[in-house]
């Protein structure tokens, strides 16, 4: 496994040859901190420059044209109408303004806390092998070598994936001084293992 600087160096060398590895650019933080520093940094300036120019060119043309129209325009005319004045008879009561109903806000909701996933670097538990055990294998399928097997309600770290082979998603994880392929979900839908809150 790289370190955090191999994997920074490793995006900054990648970037600065032009090449873009996908996976490890989703995967792999300290990869993508390193391919978009260098990518950054390799910016040319002339376009920066350009699109400053451009704004200010259109800011003054903006300028210009409101200008021109409002010299065309000319000073707007204001007219009064006669006001009349109202009177109140004396016997005559003024009806009450109705209050205006306030407006209560509406209660803002406690977020729902999300339920942990599936992730690499992340924690997890065998589950619903029964009396079984879940085989820890040299590669992603059925037909590789079984290395090890794993008991139900042992956790795992998840390592690599998920990778589909013969129906079956595969995860890469390690157990103890051990890491290798298991099966994590049928092709019928039954998850061996369940992720754990960090």
């Amino acid at each position: 496994m790289p370190t955090t600087s191999e994997m920074y160096e490793l995006g900054a060398a990648d970037a600065e040859r032009g090449e873009f590895n996908p996976f490890y650019y989703q995967h792999y933080y300290y990869y993508r901190l390193g391919y978009d520093s260098v990518r950054r940094r390799n910016r040319p300036r002339s376009v920066i420059i350009g699109s400053i120019l451009l704004i200010g060119s259109i800011g003054v043309l903006l300028i210009g044209a409101l200008v021109w129209l409002s010299s065309q325009l000319g000073p707007a005319v204001v007219t009064q109408t006669g006001i009349t004045p109202t009177g109140i008879t004396a016997g005559e009561t003024l009806s009450p303004i109705p209050p205006t109903p306030t407006i209560q806000p509406s209660p803002t909701p406690s977020p729902t806390p999300t339920p942990p996933t599936l992730q690499i670097g992340a924690r997890a538990v065998v589950v619903n092998i029964g009396e079984s055990t879940l085989r820890l294998r040299a590669s992603p399928g059925l037909t590789a070598r079984v290395i090890a097997r794993i008991p139900a309600g042992r956790e795992v770290v998840l390592l690599e994936g998920p990778v589909v082979a013969d129906g079956y998603t595969w995860w890469r994880v390690a157990v103890g001084s051990q890491s290798g392929w298991c099966a994590v979900t049928t092709p019928d839908g039954t998850n061996f293992l369940e992720p754990l809150a960090p």
